[in-house]
């Protein structure tokens, strides 16, 4: 190996995505709940949540009387 060469070294910073979250679902008159478990879905496979993840933050993205459902219905719940 020759003298001449030369060793480099390189910092290597890992990307990190911030998590994206979805609209919020009220439940109104009007919501349209297919389109926002849709929109859902597409963001938990970007946010890589499994299952679990899905299930468990769905709570968080609900208000109205559907939060009040996932609440009374939480330990009926599996992903």
């Amino acid at each position: 190996m020759s003298q001449d060469s030369e060793c480099q070294t390189f910092s290597i910073f890992p990307l990190v995505q911030p998590v994206r979250a979805p609209s919020i679902f009220h439940g109104e008159v009007g919501d349209d709940p297919s389109k926002w478990v849709k929109e859902y879905e597409q963001i938990a496979k970007f946010n890589r949540w499994d299952d679990t993840m899905c299930l468990a933050n769905a709570y968080f993205f609900l208000k109205g009387t559907d939060r009040v459902k996932y609440e009374n219905n939480e330990e009926n719940l599996s992903s």
